[in-house]
């Protein structure tokens, strides 16, 4: 999510000193969104009604009002005719691929235990990972999430579909005392979780994570274990 955060700063820095020409030359960028209804999100909640935003590589190099376009030329000018253009919103706790379960078994009293947990144990695969995530990823760009934390089984299928989609994202692979979809144990999941987390420490936008599932899924003695892992290799 800090990768989310210093571009919401940088809208708000940039907000403030892109509105002032430094000269009449015309910086090369690679997108500029223009006749947007721009939510800074600056200290002043400034809103630019004809608002432009520009964008070179992975950076937003300058947000203001139309005056912008005398002092950019852009790639790919993208008009979005009135659109709101705002920083992505952030999804604190998801678990993208249960999208396939969703409304499934809401009427049964004791649903985790009693209905979910035993669907998963019979039909939660790599495939079905991978399918329900990305379903999942899907909605939460329509629904203007650009950055989210989840958690569930072969998390390593939900990355791979976050890193193709382009989403920012904190992904938790499960860890229960109890035979799980993807291990046969805590000793199990914790070794898949330190393989997921070698794989994926170094991506730009995806920060690997121990998730364990509950205080009533394990025992003390693999929360420790987790906690003292986290806080050895520095992995939330």
């Amino acid at each position: 999510m800090s990768g989310h955060l210093h571009l919401l700063a940088a809208v708000c820095v940039l907000c403030l000193s892109a509105c002032t020409p430094q000269s009449d030359e015309r910086h090369e960028v690679d997108l500029l969104i223009t006749h947007g209804t721009v939510v800074s999100m600056d200290p002043n909640s400034t809103i630019f009604r004809d608002g432009v935003v520009a964008v070179r590589g992975d950076v937003i190099v300058a947000v203001g009002s139309s005056d912008l376009l005398g002092q950019y030329h852009a790639r790919m000018t993208l008009d979005v005719d009135g659109d709101i253009v705002m920083p992505g919103l952030i999804n604190t706790h998801t678990h993208l691929s249960m999208t396939v379960f969703r409304s499934l078994g809401e009427d049964v009293k004791n649903r985790l235990h009693d209905f979910l947990f035993p669907l998963e144990a019979k039909f939660v695969d790599a495939d079905m990972v991978r399918l329900g995530a990305t379903l999942g990823a899907i909605e939460q760009i329509k629904g203007g999430t650009t950055t989210l934390a989840d958690m569930y089984y072969f998390e390593s299928e939900v990355a791979g579909v976050i890193d193709k989609i382009g989403l920012r994202a904190v992904l938790g692979a499960t860890v229960l005392s109890s035979p799980t979809p993807d291990a046969s144990n805590a000793d199990e999941a914790i070794a898949n979780t330190l393989d997921f987390i070698a794989q994926y420490r170094d991506h730009p936008r995806i920060t690997p994570a121990f998730a364990p599932h509950g205080p009533y899924t394990n025992d003390t003695e693999t929360l420790q274990r987790i906690a003292k892992l986290s806080t050895d290799r520095a992995i939330p």
